[in-house]
This record gives structure tokens, sequence and C-alpha cells, in this order.
């Protein structure tokens, strides 16, 4: 089975897969779609830009854009340079542009982004990292490494006076 890019007037879907790739008479860039029913595991590779609407584990990689369509679940570690997401994602995210996270989508996992934007609805649980830092120089924070509310700050109700 072969993958490549086809032209617009050659587009006919990967029936085994759901994938399908279409480029524009002298564009460089190519995009691929997974289609909905279609399950893939491991780790996928695209120069161009790719939408999901199936079901992704292991880890995505595109040379431009992931769009993570409503129905799709991505269980997958995702790296480019745009992210769109109206589905579900579990895993890590770095992404050197924008990340947006739409109101239908759910992610859980760390998001290393040089800028993000947050629909109203939309379900985040993890931790967000905005900047042109890279990923490794983030250092990691345990939850034993965070003092309790407790020790940053007195109760409410029983306020104590500097002495």
């Amino acid at each position: 089975m072969a993958f490549g890019r086809r032209a617009k007037e050659d587009q006919e879907p990967d029936t085994m897969l759901g994938l399908e790739s279409r480029t524009g008479a002298g564009d460089t860039s190519s995009e691929t779609f997974l289609g909905a029913g279609s399950v893939l595991s491991g780790e996928l590779r695209f120069a161009g830009s790719v939408r999901l609407e199936g079901s992704v584990e292991g880890q995505v990689w595109a040379g431009q854009t992931v769009i993570v369509g409503e129905g799709a679940q991505v269980d997958a570690t995702i790296e480019a340079e745009t992210l769109e997401v109206y589905g579900t994602v579990v895993g890590d995210i770095r992404v050197t542009r924008q990340t947006v996270l739409h109101k239908t989508a759910h992610v859980e996992g760390e998001i290393q982004t040089a800028g993000i934007v947050v629909e109203e609805g939309a379900r985040f649980k993890g931790c967000i990292v905005i900047g042109p830092e890279r990923a490794d120089a983030v250092p990691k924070v345990a939850s034993s490494d965070v003092p309790p509310l407790a020790a940053v700050r007195p109760d409410p109700m029983n306020p104590t006076t500097p002495e």
C-alpha cells in the first residue's frame, strides 16, 4: 500500500484506511484526511496538513496543521506548526505557532505552544506553557513541590495581624 499526493482532479480516497491526500497545482504542501471510522495506531508523519476524523493512537507529527475533527478520538502526542481541536485529544501537544481549542474540544495533557485560543465551552485538563521556549527546557513540577494553600495564604475567617 502506498501513500502519496494526488492532484485535485484525481482525488480518490484510500478506502482501506479512509485516507485522502490533496494538493493544488504548483502547491508544495499537502492535506491528508483520515476519515471517521478509521483506526490508526503508531507513528504518523505528514509533510503538510492533516485532518483527523477517526481514531488515532501513538504519535502524530505534521509539518503544517493538524485538525482534530469533532468526532475524532486522538490518544497521542501531537507535534505541528498549528493545531485546531474540535474533538478529543489525550496526550502531550507541542505547537510552534497557534493552538485553538474550539467549543466542542476536550483535551487532557500538557500543551506547549507559542499562542493559544480557547473558546467558551472547550474542556481542558492539564498544563499549558505559552511561549517560544523548547519543550525540554520547561521544568517538570510535581504536585508534592507545590505548597498547600494554607501555607501561602492565611485563613480569611481568622485574620492574623503582622508582628
